[in-house]
């Protein structure tokens, strides 16, 4: 795939757009920018500032690569267009621009109402640019549109920048009744007009074009999805899965609504996703591409075949709802993720989705469902999905495949697991002090492992909780202070020190010590029972009994690691 370097007059980009010469592809997303953004982009233009490149992509209107659309505000069919350029990147300025000088009945973002641009001609004389731009709702502005308000006021709508010759023979015309005014105009803003429009009207912006080629070209459309990912600036960035919209659409697949089909149907992906499929929507990609033996790239995303699309599309969703039940379980089978943001990746949902499918379509059992787990828990606690996460998700698949039709194969991802973490006696969570798969992993055990609110003693799934410290940092932090401890900051915010209680317990363990707490608080008949869900043993309690941190971290980081050792080995 070749680029080469051009430009453009903006204005010329823009009267192009109108008449169906410059269009967008379908998977574009809508005009989002607000008042401020554009009035920023106009003042940029009338200082004569660099607003950034435009990204096209060279277009056969009559074998155009993807489903297109007109420019916001354009009032063309798609029968009208007759594409030269496909805009990449660059939709939200061009966007804009039309939006000044044409003022569609389009509502601006965070707003119910549509707005009207105006420039105002004795800033422009001033050289005031900043203060020159203004805009108001259209509603507010109706006797702004007079000529005679207009001559009085020199508040002019953008509206007229294409008509100006016009407007400015008519507005000459008008001040000949005035002598001494129109002297002032010749002399003092004939001028700075003449320079403005100048300005604009030859503003040039540079065009980096991508040569057109053939729309059954697999490599070319993976090259176009990769360019327009790296290069996309000022807008909302895509994914292969917008991507995929256009070009599935023109095979008669609408991909928006078997999206709201597929929300409407699975609470879980509706929930997960809100409803949006910006993430969930690839890694839905991801599974099918998976079910049909694929890697899930993004040049071999965009280029799914469309046979059977709808067909592996729904089996792809029954089995990222599956999996999306297991992840968020807190029964035995489950991975205790109860809220969302315990999740250790959205990214491993993938790969999970369609190991389970695969269970199903070979009438898997036991021994399948026990290397699913242990490859969960492998993938968490080695934080195998923190980078590259497209390799590793085929890599991933392949290898549970191997492993499901051959006993004597270890998964890669377990493996390493077993290597790391099982036979390393030194593998620890003591400094693991910071929001990552390790520690939401640590979370979703103890989820699993039951834990109850050490004041209510009920369990999590009828109470919200949270991540608390156990050893309370604002009595570890007095006992470093008085006593001289060598107790870190790293040390008190430790996952071994921190469990899942409730915020109002949190409230009242306060300053304590756990000795006075356990004492005043946890109900005594249950107390040995209720720490234990929290993998504190019995050691692990006295040393809460006799307020030994040092003890206490040893102890309970023992019962984490030997449970998550026990979850790796099956």
């Amino acid at each position: 795939m070749k680029t080469r370097p051009d430009h453009e007059k903006i204005l010329t980009l823009i009267h192009k757009a109108r008449s169906g010469k410059v269009v967008l592809p379908q998977f574009q997303r809508n005009f989002v920018w607000g008042r401020d953004d554009i009035t920023d982009l106009l003042q940029s233009i009338f200082e004569g500032y660099f607003i950034g490149s435009f990204l096209m992509l060279d277009t056969d209107a009559e074998n155009v690569p993807f489903a297109v659309r007109p420019l916001q505000g354009v009032e063309l069919n798609i029968q009208q267009l007759r594409p030269e350029w496909m805009v990449l990147d660059g939709q939200q300025r061009l966007t804009s621009l039309h939006y000044v000088f044409a003022a569609p009945p389009i509502p601006m973002r965070w707003t119910k109402y549509p707005y009207r641009f105006f420039l105002n001609l004795q800033k422009i004389a001033d050289g005031d640019l900043e203060g020159a731009i203004w805009s108001e709702r259209a509603d507010l502005v109706n006797e702004r549109l007079d000529l005679k308000k207009q001559y009085e006021s020199l508040d002019v709508p953008f509206t007229v920048i294409d008509q100006w010759d016009r407007w400015l023979y008519d507005y000459e015309t008008w001040l000949r009744h005035d002598r001494a005014a129109y002297d002032q105009y010749w002399e003092r803003y004939r001028g700075p007009w003449a320079a403005m429009i100048d300005r604009l009207k030859n503003f040039e912006v540079p065009i980096i074009e991508i040569e057109k080629a053939s729309p059954n070209d697999p490599e070319y459309l993976g090259q176009v999805c990769a360019i327009f990912e790296k290069m996309n600036s000022r807008g909302v960035k895509l994914s292969v899965y917008d991507l995929l919209i256009a070009r599935l659409y023109k095979d008669g697949i609408d991909m928006h609504d078997l999206w709201g089909r597929a929300i409407d149907q699975h609470d879980l992906l509706d929930q997960l996703s809100g409803g949006d499929p910006e993430s969930y929507g690839v890694i839905l990609l991801r599974v099918i591409a998976l079910m049909r033996g694929q890697d899930v790239k993004g040049k071999t995303l965009i280029t799914l075949d469309p046979k059977n699309f709808e067909r592996d599309w729904e089996r792809a969703v029954h089995f990222i709802e599956q999996a999306l039940q297991r992840i968020t379980s807190t029964n035995r089978d489950g991975f205790g993720a109860f809220d969302m943001k315990w999740m250790p990746y959205s990214t491993m949902v993938a790969p999970l989705a369609a190991a389970l499918e695969a269970v199903d379509r070979y009438r898997l059992g036991h021994r399948a469902y026990k290397l699913v787990r242990r490859w969960y828990w492998a993938s968490t606690f080695t934080e195998r999905y923190s980078s590259s996460v497209e390799s590793q998700t085929y890599r991933d698949y392949q290898d549970l495949l191997t492993a499901f039709d051959d006993e004597a194969a270890v998964p890669t991802a377990i493996a390493e697991a077993i290597t790391a973490i099982v036979e390393n006696p030194r593998f620890s969570l003591v400094d693991v002090n910071r929001v990552n798969a390790v520690y939401r992993g640590v979370m979703c055990l103890t989820a699993l492992r039951g834990a109850r609110d050490f004041r209510d003693d009920d369990s999590i799934e009828f109470h919200t909780l949270d991540d608390h410290h156990i050893f309370p940092q604002a009595y570890l932090r007095r006992l470093r202070h008085n006593n001289g401890t060598a107790i870190t900051n790293n040390l008190i915010n430790s996952i071994v020190n921190r469990t899942l209680i409730t915020s109002s317990t949190n409230r009242s363990i306060s300053r304590s010590s756990p000795a006075d707490y356990l004492e005043k608080l946890v109900p005594d008949e249950h107390e040995a029972a209720i720490m234990d869900s929290h993998f504190i043993d019995a050691d692990a309690l006295q040393a809460m009994r006799d307020n030994d941190f040092e003890s206490f971290l040893h102890y309970r980081e023992k019962a984490i690691v030997d449970e998550i050792r026990r979850q790796l080995t099956g």
